[in-house]
């Protein structure tokens, strides 16, 4: 053999190197192609956690009875118009929609008890007691006696009450 022909790569060599290349690259080209189809896959949708509040246990109501009560001992008829006591109906005014604490005790550092309405009525059953600048009474629901606490004065407007004629 000459050193010329010892130096020549074999023509089947290239031809095997070639195809061996291109099983390459296609097996490649498989495996990649089909892990980019898996990833575009569309994922599932968002799981979003909510909380659900359940609703107040008793939506208040405006209770207008058909009948007042008659006049006690306990609420003079010498009381000024408007002068809330012992014994006197009123209806939370002035809260804009919002609601009035009612509280478990006299004072702004109390606990709520519930959240009374604009035009909720209560009978006044106690006070008044004068805390942190505000004069507070104690207030029944009297449809509903579970419905009791203390309000502070400024958002409670007395019911003038009428005894209906014999």
């Amino acid at each position: 053999m000459s050193e010329s022909n010892s130096r020549r790569i074999h023509p089947l060599a290239i031809i095997g190197a070639l195809l061996f290349a291109f099983l390459i690259m296609g097996l490649t080209y498989v495996l990649f192609n089909a892990s980019a189809q898996k990833a575009f896959v569309p994922q599932e949708e968002n799981v979003y956690k909510i909380t659900v509040f359940p609703a107040p246990s008793q939506t208040p109501t405006v209770f207008v009875p058909t009948q007042l009560p008659t006049p006690t001992q306990s609420v003079p008829d010498i009381l000024p118009e408007g002068t809330i006591g012992v014994g006197s109906f009123v209806k939370v005014v002035g809260t804009s929609g919002l609601g009035l604490n009612i509280r478990s005790a006299a004072g702004r550092g109390e606990s709520v008890n519930f959240l009374a309405m604009d035009a909720e009525m209560f009978e006044v059953i106690g006070g008044p007691e004068v805390l942190d600048g505000l004069t507070w009474w104690q207030l029944e629901a009297p449809y509903d006696a579970s419905r009791a606490g203390w309000a502070a004065e400024n958002y409670l407007e007395r019911i003038k009450q009428e005894t209906p004629a014999p």
